[in-house]
């Protein structure tokens, strides 16, 4: 029976389209899509279990479960433990709600007669594109267990890798948060109190005075237009960057930031050569390696670039050429994949450079609070100082004027 497919595809010009297509089949689909010259980047149904189960719950598996379930799987699978049994210890024990959904799905699949991975393939909206992949290399070259193996190395190092990053943002986004708590209560409480003393000696105010007392005064008669700012601001921001030029415009701006733009880099390179590393390991093709690195990059710069690497494999060439110019990949990481490439050990130095990446995420880390600290404190620094000028600049003048006024008063 014929299925609708929602897709985005590559045309042969370079522009991503999406749409739908009527199939019986997913393979089908990329079939009639590959006759209109258009090369499938993401596919799924357009309805199903797991479709639905997100819309509607809104779940999501976290990296540290998947990386929890893929070891207890493969230290099952090593030990010769039938895969049906597997299954049902695994729903048993999974903690993870959604995980132990789709794992209820998919051990009712296999039930039925369906093989692992296409049991998995039913979930793509929850499960990554490196699972499903390894699973298949796995299942068809007998080595399932190795493959559940090195997804949980996989998924370890990916869960350490977002939690070192997202250590990194916490201080920096605490002490911004507070400063910006500590400045609406200056404007609330503080500066209604010096506002009352300029009313009553009627002092002429300047400029900076008038801007703060303005903001002030906004700020207390309508204080709730604040959160519904911040509000509309977040709302605006989040379907800015659901957009595809959102989101690139957004990658581009976050990888040039002081720091901050040099971590995220660091974090993208280890991320898609720690992937692409596994996905050969398990003997996944190279094409099909990196349209799964494209989906799992993070990053869209870095999925195009690797979009682009993936057609010139197509062509004949190599990887390393095309990104000779990357604005993610660093000249070393490029020379390595090139050298891995000429010797045949592409997996051992995308390994070997996935670990020298995770190490500079780390130093970069380490050193993180000691770099921003200084503009912290600057940009705190200003705005404080903007408020006590704009306070003392009329009790200066008034403080002046009447110093001026009792001299012209004592002369004869």
């Amino acid at each position: 029976m014929p299925r609708v497919f929602k897709y985005r595809a590559r045309s042969l010009s370079g522009r991503v389209v999406s749409g739908r297509v009527e199939a019986d089949s997913q393979s089908a689909a990329i079939l009639l899509l590959r006759e209109k010259n258009l090369f499938v980047v993401d596919i799924r149904p357009e309805s199903g279990p797991s479709f639905n189960l997100r819309k509607l719950l809104g779940l999501k598996i976290k990296t540290r479960d998947l990386a929890v379930f893929c070891r207890q799987f493969a230290t099952m699978s090593e030990a010769g433990i039938p895969l049906l049994r597997c299954l049902h210890i695994l729903v048993q024990q999974t903690e993870s709600k959604p995980l132990r959904r789709v794992l209820e799905d998919v051990l009712a699949g296999v039930q039925k007669g369906k093989g692992l991975s296409e049991a998995f393939s039913a979930h793509k909206d929850l499960l990554p594109e490196i699972l499903i992949n390894m699973v298949a290399a796995g299942e068809v070259g007998g080595t399932l267990d190795q493959a559940l193996g090195r997804l949980a190395v996989h998924f370890e190092k990916e869960n350490e890798l977002r939690e070192k990053i997202k250590s990194a943002m916490t201080y920096p986004l605490l002490v911004t948060g507070m400063a910006f708590l500590a400045v609406i209560a200056l404007l609330i409480i503080i500066v209604p109190i010096f506002v009352d003393i300029f009313n009553q000696m009627g002092a002429t105010l300047p400029l900076p005075t008038r801007i703060l007392i303005g903001v002030s005064s906004f700020l207390i008669r309508y204080w709730y237009a604040l959160p519904i700012m911040l509000g509309a601001l977040f709302l605006g921001a989040r379907r800015l960057l659901a957009t595809e030029g959102g989101k690139r415009v957004f990658d581009q701006m976050l990888i040039r930031l002081p720091v901050f733009g040099a971590l995220v880099q660091k974090g993208v390179v280890a991320r898609c050569a720690r992937t692409l590393a596994t996905l050969l390991r398990s003997g996944v093709p190279l094409i099909k390696s990196l349209e799964t690195v494209e989906k799992v990059a993070g990053n869209t710069l870095a999925a195009r670039e690797i979009a682009a690497a993936r057609e010139s494999i197509r062509e004949g060439e190599r990887i390393a050429p095309v990104l000779a110019n990357s604005q993610i990949f660093p000249p070393m990481a490029v020379n390595m994949i090139a050298v891995g490439e000429e010797s045949g050990n592409l997996d051992d130095l995308l390994e070997k450079l996935a670990l020298f990446y995770d190490q500079e995420v780390e130093a970069t880390v380490a050193r993180l609070s000691s770099l921003v600290e200084p503009f912290l404190i600057a940009g705190v620094g200003l705005v404080v100082a903007f408020i006590a000028i704009s306070i003392y600049l009329p009790l200066f003048s008034m403080a002046g004027a009447m110093q001026g006024g009792a001299m012209s008063g004592s002369v004869p």
